[in-house]
């Protein structure tokens, strides 16, 4: 009886959704992501699994209208690229070879661009990770 209270005070977070969330893995190497799969547009949960053998982040961004992923990346870090995104939508960080304790559940707008980065830096002095290549895009269908 308390379980059927709980539950009618917290509904599903799928409860408005017109289908439950898919699930999109995330899998990075060392200053790469691998190829993600087409992603429909709703209600998605990302994961994400560091490959590499130092520390890297899937921090996922939607891009302001018009604005390409070449301007994105060609942008100036901070307040110059922070112009070009509409929405910040989230972070998972992970060790290397591992996962992070949680996911991202987003719910995707069809046609808008979504970049994949990773900022982190392998030491105060180093190059963002993005600069090395460390970026990626899609565009829900």
């Amino acid at each position: 009886m308390f379980l059927a209270v709980l539950l009618a005070l917290h509904p599903s977070p799928t409860s408005g959704w017109a289908r439950a969330p898919r699930e999109v893995t995330v899998t990075a190497n060392d200053y790469a992501f691998m190829p993600l799969p087409a992603i429909e547009a709703g209600p998605t949960i990302f994961g994400f699994v560091n490959q590499g053998t130092v520390s890297h982040e899937v921090a996922i961004a939607r891009l302001k209208a018009a604005t390409t992923l070449a301007e994105f990346v060609k942008s100036t870090p901070g307040p110059t690229r922070a112009a070009l995104i509409e929405r910040s939508v989230g972070i998972l960080i992970a060790g290397p070879g591992k996962s992070p304790d949680g996911k991202l559940l987003v719910d995707l707008i069809r046609g808008a661009t979504y970049v994949v980065l990773c900022n982190l830096r392998d030491n105060p002095g180093a190059p963002q990770h993005m600069t090395l290549g460390m970026y990626t895009s899609f565009t829900p269908k």
